[in-house]
């Protein structure tokens, strides 16, 4: 059962986007775009599962979950790094609350790309009702 609700392939695709704008955006530019990156991330990861919202939630959340402690776990070796380990109980309990909301950020970008989704399969295929009459 679990095997046919995740999609794995789209969520690696997914992971790949989140950390390729992740390293462009905050690493490369200084501007933090990680909130919208899973935004557009789990939109992509609804659009193409083709399934249903639920499903798109899920692959989403599961996104989220596995691109949030990538992100998360870079965040906390660069502020480590950088000389805040005496900050480190802080700043993991910021990252938790970052994951969080990544988590559902991510599931609502999936709800999001499996409703655009269904609407491009109808416009398709009233499109194709129309091109037979």
């Amino acid at each position: 059962m679990i095997k046919e609700i995740l999609k794995w392939r789209p969520v690696a695709i997914g992971v790949a986007m989140v950390l390729t704008l992740y390293v462009i955006s905050d690493i490369i530019s200084g501007i933090t775009l990680v909130l919208p990156t899973f935004l557009l991330a789990g939109i992509a990861v609804g659009f193409i599962i083709n399934e249903t919202e639920k499903n798109g939630a899920i692959n989403g959340a599961i996104l989220g979950l596995i691109g949030g402690v990538i992100v998360n776990g870079i965040l906390i070796s660069m502020m480590y790094l950088q000389g805040y380990g005496d900050y480190l109980v802080s700043i993991i309990s910021t990252c938790l609350i970052y994951l969080v909301l990544e988590i559902v950020i991510a599931a609502v970008g999936g709800v999001f790309g499996s409703l655009i989704r269904c609407e491009f399969d109808k416009s398709e295929m009233e499109e194709f009702e129309a091109s037979e009459d």
